[in-house]
């Protein structure tokens, strides 16, 4: 018994058991997971809201038409199986690539499930939303910010799409906090404590980064 213990216990050794990963049971946890997982995968191409009719701006994909998929031609067509179909398989023809894992894409079944989730309950008039969380805790008076819990949400619901790895972002990567600080054509500027021109300041308030070569915007 003794022996077979621990040839069981080598064996379990050599075979690593896979990582558990968390998966929201709430409602309302799946329905915020799946708005991140729309935001880094799906809104470069359909629109924060699921209401890009042409594609703009996508290598490759620029002024293609497209049904929005926040109307009821898709919500009230698709069910929620034809909706995983299709973000898993993708439309090769149309030029969406597959996500599902099955398919050579990134995402598993139940990140799928959280997309359609997402979709359903914010954008589809026959589902009612639950109160959602806030995307991140409202700080008390004199607490510092902290990245994991204050920043990292934000950069991930609203940046993350664009500035990751294989997009046009002038090598600007914001999926850590090493990241932000280090990387980008313009990583000099990008971000410098205290200084609110900092250029990442300036583009989230819509202001433009200034020309260097233009003596009169330096």
């Amino acid at each position: 018994m003794v022996a077979m213990t621990i040839v069981v216990s080598a064996r379990a050794a050599a075979y690593p058991q896979p990582e558990e990963v968390a998966v929201a049971t709430k409602l309302e946890d799946q329905i915020s997971a799946g708005q991140d997982l729309y935001s880094v995968n799906c809104v470069e191409c359909h629109g924060e809201d699921g209401s890009v009719a042409i594609i703009e701006g996508v290598e490759g994909l620029e002024g293609e038409k497209i049904t929005p998929i926040n109307s009821r031609d898709v919500l009230y067509t698709l069910t929620d199986s034809a909706m995983y179909e299709v973000i898993a398989y993708g439309r090769p023809n149309a030029g969406m690539t597959p996500f599902g894992k099955a398919y050579g894409g990134e995402l598993s079944r139940s990140e799928i499930d959280q997309i359609t989730t997402f979709m359903r309950y914010m954008w589809d008039d026959r589902f009612e939303p639950p109160v959602l969380k806030p995307l991140f805790p409202e700080l008390a008076d004199g607490e510092v910010p902290s990245y994991d819990v204050h920043i990292a949400p934000i950069m991930k619901r609203y940046c993350v799409a664009c500035h990751r790895a294989g997009k046009e972002n002038n090598n600007y990567l914001m999926t850590t906090y090493e990241e932000i600080l280090t990387t980008g054509d313009n990583k000099d500027r990008n971000v410098i404590a205290g200084d609110e021109n900092s250029y990442l300041l300036q583009v989230i308030q819509g202001n433009p980064i200034p020309d260097p070569e233009d003596p009169a915007q330096r």
